[in-house]
Formats: C-alpha cells, structure tokens, sequence
C-alpha cells in the first residue's frame, strides 16, 4: 500500500499516540519474514507510520558514550584565542571606510563563554573553534584591505604548525597501550587532530599557487586579494587549535598510562596491511553500479534508486578516508580505523543487498518497512554497541550509529522530484545500512583490539 504522497499531516498526533501506532505496527511486522516482494508491513496508514518514524527511538550520539579529557585550562586557552582574534578583527574593520560582512564570530565567543563559565569544557571548546574560523578570516581580510599582512609571517607559522604536528606523530611510536579498546581511541583522537591540523595550515588549500606561491611551504610571493589572505589566516589559525589539542591529549594519555604496556605500532601496521588486502578484492563503485543495471539518470524507480543509494555510501570514493592518502606510514591508529571502516562497508553492501525489502517489480513504497527496519536495526545496535560501549568501538561505528539516528519521514523538504516514496525508501535504507554495518562492525574491531 502506498499512500497518497499529498495525504495531511497529523498536528494532533501525540507522541504517546504515535508510539501506541508503532507497538502494533513492529508487532505485525515481525508475522512471518519480510522478503523481497513483501507487502505492507503494517496495517496501519502511511501518514501515521510516517511520524512514528521520528519518535522511535534511536541511539544517542557517539559523545555521550566517551570523549577525550577537555580540562578547563585547555578549553579557556582556545575562548580567549578567539576573543583576541575577535578584537583584533574589531580594531582593523573600524579603520575601513565599508560594510563589514557578518560579525567575525561573537555570537560563538558569548556562547563558548557562556559553557566555560558553566564548566561545560568540551562544548566551550567547540564553539571557540567554530567561532575562530569567522574570526580569523575577519581578521585576514582586514589586514589585506589594510595592506597590512604579513604572508611571509604567516607562511612561517604554517610550516611552524605542520612541523609540530609531523613530531608529534613521530612521538606516538611505539603506540604504548595498557587498555586497547580505549588507549586506541585516545590515539585515534590525537592523530586527528594532528592530520586536521596539517590540512588546514596549508598554502595549497585556497590555491595559493596561482598567486605566486612556488610550493606549500612558501613563503608567498605576489599579490592575495582578502579574500584568500582571510582563508590562509583563518586555515592557519585552526591549524594551530587543532596542533594544540593533539598535544595536549597526548600529554593525558601519556599519564593514564602505567608502565605495563603492549607496543601496538607493529600490529597496528599488519592489521591495517591485512586490510588492505581485502579491500583489494572489493569492486569499485562503478562496478557495483553496473552490476545493478543502475543508469545515470535520477528518474529511478524504487529498486534502481535503493542499488543507487547503496552503492554510493558503500563505496563512497576511491579512497578510504579523505585522510588515507595523506597519513597512510605516519598515523596509524586513523589508518587502520579507517581501513577497518572501508572493510565493514564493503561487506554490509552485500549485507544489505540481501535483506531489501525492493526489487524490480516494486513501484511504491510503504513506511511500515521503515519502522520495520529501524526495530531490527536498534537491536543490532543493542547486541553490538550496548549501553557500555568500548570508546574506541564507537569511533569506528561512528557512520553506522549516525545512520540509524537519520533514518526518519520527513516530508517538508519534497518537491517534485523527490517524492513520497523516495523519502521513505531513503529512510528505510539508512536504517538497513546502519544495521548491515553494525552487524560487521564487531569482528573487524578485534582485529584491532585483540593482538598484539
């Protein structure tokens, strides 16, 4: 049953009201398997299922479980960073006879105050981040309009940035651990922050080298207009942050632990390298795509538009990470994580092919199959992630967890082309892929965890 896409909301639906709805609808979902070809899951209406989509309830987000130590010294240092780069961007702006565009980032400097003055140390942090990179492109293009920037100054502090980050993960050998399924995600966290940390503080990022700039180390030569002086400035500047937290979770690390410790520099290398050999089998998006007889039109019907979506978030692009290609010999704790992501991803694909609910002769799309879907997914998650996760766990399931928690009905967004049933065969397949992935999840997570 496919309901009328133009169908009324239901503004009277209480949250008990919809929850009853979905008691009875997951209770006929489970009579007898679903298969490809099944009809509607549910006796109830579209229009109903469809909001019960968006109280089930999903898993909360991977910060709530762990997250790195944000000590309140760390946290003030990076809100008074911004509140500086803010006054100085108010002094230079006052000097230019212009309209100043947007607000160099105050309204994120009251509110990571604001959280620091409460201790909310990890959010105080976040929102002085966010705030500086408004901050800092303010200030940089200020400074340009001003003719008053220093490029060859800035150049030094981006190699400055880059070099700090290349010794730190030279430090983190032989990656000493104690508690794996933690100290991993303690390491993961740090090679991050240093990876970002390298990519942002980086000529090349705004195309440096059309305007005179020989190679990324610099110093520049020739003329930037303010626009791409605000975007070296503002890369830069989070460049540093991003340096900054890295070191200072390395330092906390270094303290929990103790002097009985496993080196896992040597594993972490065989377990990423045993990767790679499996993801060497795996086909390429474009393969996948024909395997499916997926055309490159956007006028799909169900069954094409579900391969489609599938084969894009299973083998989203031809690397692993954005990452991989940058870091691959040096942070090895991401590269293995993010070999592992790839693995799982390939082998839900093929999960997920075989539990659609679509096939060829499929023509509409019921929300009953999405509710369905989503119970089967919360208790995947359950029996793999549970109420007590292992950090590092939650790290490398991170994508799968954020796939189930979009997987909802929302119509407000639909135009003519994205009609009712796409939206809900959209939510349905987050929540198949979110569930293929957590299923696989577990046992490549020991291949980390569990050696050496």
């Amino acid at each position: 049953m496919v309901s009328d896409p133009a169908a009324p909301s239901l503004p009277e639906l209480t949250r008990r009201r919809v929850l009853a709805g979905v008691g009875g609808a997951v209770g006929l979902a489970t009579v007898g398997s679903i298969a490809v070809g099944a009809t509607a899951p549910t006796a109830l209406p579209d229009v109903l299922t469809d909001e019960a989509t968006k109280h089930y309830p999903t898993p909360p987000g991977v910060t709530e479980h762990w997250r790195p130590t944000v000590t309140e010294a760390h946290a003030r240092d990076v809100v008074e960073t911004l509140a500086t780069t803010h006054e100085r961007a108010d002094e230079r702006w006052a000097e230019i006879d212009e309209d100043r565009f947007g607000s160099g980032g105050d309204g994120w400097l009251e509110s990571a105050r604001s959280a620091l003055d409460a201790g909310n140390h990890h959010e105080a942090l976040f929102d002085a981040t966010y705030g500086l990179q408004f901050a800092a492109n303010d200030l940089g293009r200020a400074r340009a309009k001003l003719d008053d920037a220093d490029l060859p100054a800035l150049a030094e502090r981006a190699v400055d940035v880059r070099d700090r980050a290349t010794s730190l993960l030279d430090a983190l050998a032989p990656y000493p651990v104690d508690d794996p399924s933690t100290d991993l995600a303690w390491y993961l966290r740090i090679e991050e922050e240093a990876v970002r940390g390298t990519g942002q503080a980086t000529w090349s990022s705004v195309d440096a080298t059309a305007n005179g700039v020989d190679d990324d180390d610099g110093p520049p030569r020739g003329e930037f207009d303010p626009r791409r002086v605000g975007d070296l400035t503002e890369g830069v500047v989070l460049g540093d942050v991003a340096v900054s937290n890295a070191e200072r979770f390395h330092e906390h690390l270094q303290e929990r632990l103790g002097d009985d410790v496993t080196p896992y520099d040597s594993h972490l290398r065989a377990v990423s390298d045993d990767l790679r050999d499996v993801l060497a089998d795996a086909p390429s998006r474009e393969t996948v795509l024909e395997r499916h007889d997926v055309r490159s039109t956007d006028d799909h019907g169900p069954d094409e538009f579900a391969h489609s979506r599938l084969a894009r978030w299973c083998y989203d692009a031809p690397i692993v990470s954005p990452w991989a290609t940058q870091v691959d010999a040096d942070a090895r704790t991401l590269t293995a994580v993010a070999l592992a992501q790839g693995v799982v991803d390939h082998r839900a694909h093929g999960f997920a092919i075989g539990h659609l609910v679509v096939d060829e002769t499929t023509t509409g799309f019921d929300s009953g199959h999405v509710l369905a879907e989503k119970r089967r997914a919360r208790s995947t998650y359950q029996n793999t992630i549970g109420d007590d996760p292992d950090p590092l766990l939650t790290r490398q399931a991170a994508r799968a967890i954020e796939d189930l928690q979009v997987a909802t009905v929302d119509h407000s967004n639909n135009d003519g082309h994205w009609t009712a049933w796409k939206e809900r065969l959209d939510a349905y397949l987050y929540a198949l892929v979110g569930r293929a992935k957590l299923h696989h999840h577990p046992k490549v997570y020991h291949q980390l965890v569990d050696g050496p």
